[in-house]
């Protein structure tokens, strides 16, 4: 199978690897703008190497499907952007590069990507949500909450974002909004998982309940 590489010059100042299918589709692809910073420091990569603006699969996009539907796509192509649908067309100036190359570039694209704040998408970054405490699952005071916010995936808040005594924390019902911290998508092999770091947008006196949205 053969992965291949094209130089800036030919598309607009992106670097792409391709993982080619048997059809001439791409079964990945890594994308590095050098309009984008490096959102990690000392990471082990090309000079020419940016910042990725997508590493799409189109084998983890048919597990998102599986799991959470079409619902799910959008959420997915804001963190690892979109797959190409038709044949890839090779440009004069590809050339071949190993595997383990494409796989270091893979890794590094969707870390990337993992890392990059989203301020687009169904549910850009500082959105506001209303949504149901469903679960304490380690008990009031401890790690953080569960929140369902009407879409696929589950909301999370997390115990920086909460009081610091567990008795002031929402009891499971409450109703309540939240503003969106961080949009989180793991592809782990078979088992996407999509979760929505939230915080509250009011906080109540201690003792208080809570309010069911924030002041403007």
């Amino acid at each position: 199978m053969t992965h291949w590489t094209r130089f800036p010059a030919s598309h607009k100042g992106l670097r792409l690897r391709y993982k080619p299918a048997g059809d001439g589709r791409a079964l990945r692809r890594a994308a590095f703008d050098r309009s984008l910073p490096v959102p990690h420091a000392g990471d082990e990569r090309s000079p020419a190497d940016k910042g990725a603006s997508v590493a799409a699969s189109r084998d983890d996009l048919r597990s998102v499907c599986e799991r959470f539907g079409p619902d799910g796509v959008p959420f997915h192509e804001t963190v690892y952007g979109v797959p190409t649908d038709g044949p890839v067309e090779v440009p004069p100036g590809a050339e071949d590069v190993a595997g383990e190359e494409f796989r270091r570039a893979w890794d590094t694209a969707r870390r990337d990507r993992r890392s990059t704040r989203h301020r687009t998408g169904p549910l850009p970054e500082g959105s506001l949500v209303t949504g149901t405490v469903t679960a304490l699952p380690w008990g009031p005071g401890i790690t953080g909450l569960v929140v369902d916010i009407g879409g696929p995936g589950r909301g999370f808040v997390g115990l920086g974002q909460l009081p610091h005594s567990g008795e002031d924390w929402p009891a499971v019902g409450t109703v309540t909004e939240f503003e969106v911290v961080q949009v989180r998508f793991s592809v782990r092999p078979g088992s996407p998982d999509l979760e929505i770091r939230l915080r509250p947008t009011a906080v109540p006196p201690p003792g208080g309940p809570w309010p069911r949205r924030g002041p403007r």
